[in-house]
């Protein structure tokens, strides 16, 4: 078992002690997911003005939103790995002190080479905190109640971090700049940093028959390879080779780092893990939860600007409500329910009720309908996502060993990342076959909506088949000891 679990279970033991280094960690941790999460967001409506400002391409200017995913996604099971083998503090601290310098790096960019490293660079950083805050929490928080309530926070302040990112970036992008967007974060990184060296347990290095180098490079490059082929086939502009070439090199290297790992002394994932029920389904499962936010934020930004011309501001003020909902969901309804109903019931009725609130958007019509857009994503976003995320965070590390919390939660994590991507793909190829080979901004309204009823259409399958999963994968337990 590794020593910062140690230390958090001796500080526990030591009240009232323990419960104030509890909560300064979860206070940090759920600062840094705030962060994580408004990164993935807040660049949207910046995306014209750093066009502008540093003479991106319109061919790379995806790049500033897509560079930061790709890097988030393809390192968190490294992150959580070496947050297992050196130590939960180490690694958390260097991913946000990496985090920080790159927003830094991000907002005095003179071009946009330095701008697209930096984000990736700030998808490094992100990666190496999350597996490892969720690997802290649950080291702190026993299984069940405790542990329902802090992850419930957790991802609480992570709903609430890409809320914020997309209505932020408007404001700061229209009355301040784009940079800004970058700078405003970097004092509060600071402080949460030097708040991190007290509240995060010091742990001693744990090296146990070497590492994996095989192990990390293979999967490292082969979730980095998937999720640029992933973004790559959402990406309408993009050739078959663009999207098919990383795919196949990803396939290669996963199916490479699979065959390693069954004959590693100290494998990167340990098997072990993976062959837990509860955790491979919860895992199986995660990859429809991102979907949501992911796809029908695109198809509802493609109706709101293209259908009805709504200002992009105006969009992100839209999706707002549903975000608001989402995080009081999730940090106050969320670990009651999975108190009460247990994880297989409520991850797999949250699944069908972000169905149910996608469903809806399948009937758009040409004439002004943001209410229901917010009725939708209330539903959708709000209750939906609020149990889900929660939900899918605890069944990632449900019945693992303390000494695995970190590679468990990398995995649940990459799997988080590449069902969003995959959803946000699945969501834009419906759209375009709905557009006929049009350009979306230029589309007739007529076939702009029909693009955006099929959009609408695969994000309402995605999240069932999801819940299929959840429900036929889960075991069954009583409720509150999942």
């Amino acid at each position: 078992m590794s020593s910062h679990v140690d230390d958090l279970r001796r500080a526990r033991a030591d009240e009232p002690g323990a419960s104030r280094t509890a909560g300064l960690l979860l206070a940090v941790v759920c600062a840094t997911i705030f962060f994580d999460a408004l990164d993935l967001s807040i660049t949207q409506i910046a995306l014209p003005s750093i066009q502008d400002g540093l003479g991106i391409s319109t061919s790379a200017l995806p790049w500033v939103a897509t560079a930061y995913v790709v890097t988030y996604g393809g390192f968190l099971l490294l992150g959580g790995r070496a947050g297992d083998l050196l130590g939960a503090r180490p690694v958390f601290l260097t991913g946000l002190a990496i985090f920080g310098a790159a927003s830094l790096v991000c907002g005095l960019a003179g071009n946009g080479g330095v701008l697209l490293g930096a984000r990736a660079a700030q998808g490094v950083g992100a990666a190496l905190t999350v597996p490892t805050a969720v690997a802290m929490l649950a080291a702190a928080f026993p299984e069940g109640p405790a542990r329902n309530r802090a992850f419930a926070t957790f991802t609480a302040a992570a709903g609430s971090g890409f809320s914020a990112g997309l209505v932020l970036g408007g404001l700061i992008t229209d009355g301040l700049s784009w940079r800004w967007i970058f700078l405003a974060k970097v004092p509060l990184v600071a402080v949460t940093l030097i708040a991190a060296l007290r509240a995060v347990p010091r742990s001693r290095t744990r090296r146990r028959g070497g590492y994996d180098v095989a192990g990390a490079l293979t999967v490292t490059a082969g979730a980095v390879l998937l999720l640029y082929g992933i973004t790559q086939a959402g990406n309408p502009a993009a050739g078959t080779a663009a999207t098919a070439v990383p795919l196949v090199f990803a396939a290669a290297l996963l199916a490479a780092f699979v065959f390693i790992e069954t004959r590693s002394r100290s494998p990167l994932l340990p098997l072990r893990v993976v062959r837990i029920r509860a955790v491979a389904a919860a895992d199986a499962a995660a990859l429809a939860v991102l979907a949501a936010p992911f796809g029908v934020s695109f198809v509802v930004t493609l109706y709101l600007q293209d259908v009805l011309h709504h200002s992009p501001m105006r969009a992100a003020l839209t999706l707002l409500p549903g975000s608001i909902v989402s995080a009081l969901v999730g940090r106050y309804a969320a670990p009651r329910a999975l108190d009460r109903f247990g994880l297989r019931t409520v991850y797999t009725t949250a699944l069908v009720i972000v169905a149910l609130g996608n469903a809806p958007l399948i009937a758009l019509g040409p004439n002004r309908a943001d209410w229901l857009i917010v009725v939708a994503t209330m539903v959708s976003f709000g209750v939906g996502m609020g149990l889900a995320y929660p939900a899918a965070t605890v069944g990632g590390v449900t019945h693992t060993d303390p000494a695995d919390h970190g590679t468990a939660a990398g995995l649940n994590n990459t799997a988080l990342q590449i069902g969003g991507g995959i959803g946000l793909a699945a969501v834009a190829a419906a759209v375009t076959v709905g557009l006929h080979g049009q350009t979306a901004g230029a589309a007739d309204p007529d076939v702009a909506l029909h693009a955006v009823r099929l959009g609408a259409l695969a994000a309402t399958l995605i999240p069932l088949a999801g819940a299929a999963i959840a429900l036929l994968g889960l075991p069954r337990r009583a409720p509150g000891t999942d």
